[in-house]
């Protein structure tokens, strides 16, 4: 064992303790934004699911970091000079030797340990941490479980649960018929106020609780105060005389406690819920509305997506192989309809259709949110884009490796940094099929205006194949052009009309 790899070990093992350390720091420091006010996720699930979060985060920001270090930008090679140069007591070589194969190295493993705990919106890393605190469900859940308590509607309580409310008040302010008011008047926004502040005392006597109504960021004790303040106000405003002035100024106090009741209690009803059925049955007991899922029949568009890949790969090829034969080597013409058709369709489904059907299944398990809901998760899609890359550079790498190389001594690593090109469309073809499924179209929508929008992103996704299939196969010989040829002219094909028929339709018409 040489001082060198001593040294080497030690530097790659600090570095990893203050990755470990940072990403650790930076899972934690993350809030949440429910209405105006910033909220710790970790009150939105159990601990072992938090704490599996952020072990997630820790584990894969260090692997990173161990392969930017080792494989991508090893900093073996400033050790070795910097070793050598203090046998040797010559400083000038270790002045001279600081080329861009040492230096690069540790600016890059610096940049990283800056980005892991900066806090931009444009930090990568930053967003690959939402998107796993998305992957977790810590802060969607708790999103849609507050807007639907925020628009929930009193005509859908019970009757008992209203009177209820009414005898608990110290101060008579609530009218039976408050409850049917519009929604934007004095009485119902108190109505609503006391609904939730009563459903919250359920919580209150619960010990298992107790940490939820001592975080001082709920400001549960704030919550008492002017909620107490609030029913007065309320009772000396509808005694009194109709006030312009007064009566708005009482319903931006009354929204504004709205949305403290609504974050407080939709932590206390995700942290305390043990499953999705428990949770909505809940909101719907409050008035509000249950999450739907936007799409439907999502085994049919897997299908879809399937077929539309196979069908890519025919026409893909025997058209290039036409043009091939046609206009380039009419003299070495290619075989149409030959067995590396089907090999090619072999290859294709699980690396375009096998990353989609994950982001199915991760939609389905983590990303819901409310039918009139169009905001956007940016976080899921770039996770999904690196799932997409990961699991399709892998299938390529085993696929073309094991099987058409057929190496005898075969390294996965290795093997997968030489296959990363393959991964780039099925990711960014990953990430576009997340970002569709956010934008249903209507089923009422008109055939014409369908056909040109599948004709646009058919022509805009054959392009972008085409230019990241000229670069990842720019190594190929000229012995092998024809090959080069028909695969630019295939990934034209199959992205194409993956892009065109990337369209979902919404569960209901508009």
């Amino acid at each position: 064992m040489t001082v060198e790899f001593i040294i080497n070990f030690a530097v790659q093992f600090l570095g990893t303790v203050a990755v470990f350390f940072l990403a650790y720091r930076s899972f934690q420091k993350r809030r949440i934004q429910l209405g105006e006010e910033p909220t710790l996720p970790q009150y939105f699930v159990h601990r072992s699911t938090y704490w599996t979060g952020i072990a997630s985060y820790c584990i894969f920001m260090t692997a990173l970091y161990w392969l930017l270090t080792l494989h991508w930008l090893p900093l073996e090679p400033l050790v070795t000079l910097t070793v050598s140069s203090f046998r040797s007591g010559e400083w000038l070589n270790l002045l001279n030797g600081l080329d861009g194969s040492t230096l690069i190295p540790l600016i890059a493993a610096g940049l990283f340990l800056f980005f892991v705990d900066r806090e931009s919106k444009f930090n990568p890393l930053l967003i690959l941490r939402d998107s796993i605190h998305d992957a977790f469900s810590l802060p969607t859940k708790a999103v849609e479980v507050y807007n639907a308590l925020l628009t929930s509607r009193l005509s859908a309580v019970d009757d008992q649960l209203k009177a209820q409310i009414a005898t608990r008040l110290l101060v008579p302010s609530i009218d039976p018929g408050d409850f049917e008011k519009s929604s934007a008047t004095v009485e119902y926004k108190w109505a609503h106020n006391s609904l939730l502040f009563d459903h919250i005392q359920n919580y209150a006597n619960d010990s298992s609780f107790r940490r939820l109504f001592n975080e001082p960021s709920l400001k549960w004790g704030e919550i008492c105060i002017s909620y107490n303040a609030m029913s007065e106000k309320v009772a000396i405003w509808k005694a009194a005389e109709p006030h312009y002035t007064k009566t708005v100024n009482l319903i931006k106090a009354l929204e504004q406690l709205d949305g403290l009741l609504c974050r407080l209690l939709a932590s206390l009803i995700v942290f305390g819920s043990g499953s999705e059925e428990e949770i909505w049955s809940t909101v719907k007991q409050l008035g509000g509305k249950v999450h739907e899922n936007r799409l439907k029949n999502t085994y049919k568009y897997v299908l879809l997506f399937t077929a539309v890949t196979s069908i890519g790969v025919m026409l893909g090829r025997e058209t290039a192989v036409s043009l091939h034969n046609a206009f380039l080597f009419p003299d070495a013409p290619l075989a149409h309809f030959s067995f590396t058709t089907f090999r090619w369709i072999g290859y294709a489904i699980p690396m375009y259709v096998f990353p989609i059907g994950l982001v199915f299944i991760s939609r389905t398990l983590f990303i819901r949110h409310e039918q009139e809901q169009s905001d956007r998760y940016y976080g899921f899609y770039i996770a999904m884009m690196i799932t997409g890359f990961i699991f399709s550079t892998s299938v390529s790498a085993l696929i073309l490796e094991l099987t058409f190389y057929q190496k005898e001594h075969f390294s996965f690593l290795e093997s997968f940094t030489q296959h990363m090109r393959w991964g780039i469309l099925p990711a960014l073809m990953s990430g576009f099929v997340a970002y569709q499924m956010d934008t249903p179209v209507s089923e009422s929508e008109s055939l014409g205006n369908l056909v040109a929008a599948a004709v646009l992103r058919f022509i805009g996704w054959g392009t972008v194949a085409v230019i990241i299939m000229l670069y990842a196969t720019d190594d190929l010989t000229i012995q092998v052009s024809n090959l080069r040829f028909t695969l630019v002219g295939t990934a034209f094909f199959v992205i194409g009309l993956l892009g065109a028929v990337s369209h979902f339709k919404s569960a209901r018409s508009d």
